[in-house]
């Protein structure tokens, strides 16, 4: 994967909804040097890009366990090389919105991490406005920057370990 952009005329609501759930991370005091360390940092490209697919396969394991989160991205691969990025970042697009975000919001919900939700709602409120007027996504090195501090901010709040 590297840069893509994506067209989400199709499916503003569930970019909107995918992209405001990162906002629980607000609820945690993990979040600064996460998000320090992934997007301050001048990183290379590359190993944003490697960061992000690594951190992307661990934090889909807390969904459907490691196993189904390696299936998950080789079904993924298929389809980029089988019917392109456009298909393949859908693809992603929609289990992120069908299975990732509700088990997040339930974790969530399991730690009574009732700010981290409040702030979620009223961003996606937000964000389906927002996004009303896009035709399309860029998923760049900025973007996996926030992914991948996202993926360890929720690694520490999991174990609290901060």
């Amino acid at each position: 994967m590297g840069v893509y952009v994506m067209n989400m005329r199709h499916a503003r609501p569930l970019v909107a909804a995918v992209a405001a759930h990162g906002i629980t991370d607000l609820d945690s005091a993990a979040w600064p040097p996460w998000y320090a360390l992934f997007c301050l940092l001048p990183w290379p490209d590359d190993f944003v890009t490697a960061c992000f697919c690594a951190s992307s396969v661990y934090h889909f394991a807390d969904d459907v366990g490691f196993g189904g989160s390696m299936a998950l991205h080789a079904c993924s691969a298929a389809v980029l090389v089988t019917a392109g990025p456009q298909r393949a970042l859908d693809f992603m697009l929609g289990y992120l919105a069908c299975v990732h975000v509700p088990s997040h919001y339930w974790r969530c919900a399991r730690r009574r991490r009732w700010r981290g939700l409040a702030l979620a709602a009223a961003t996606t409120a937000l964000a389906v406005g927002v996004t009303r007027s896009l035709d399309h996504v860029c998923v760049s090195h900025a973007v996996q920057r926030v992914v991948t501090a996202h993926v360890w901010t929720e690694w520490c709040r999991a174990r609290e370990l901060l």
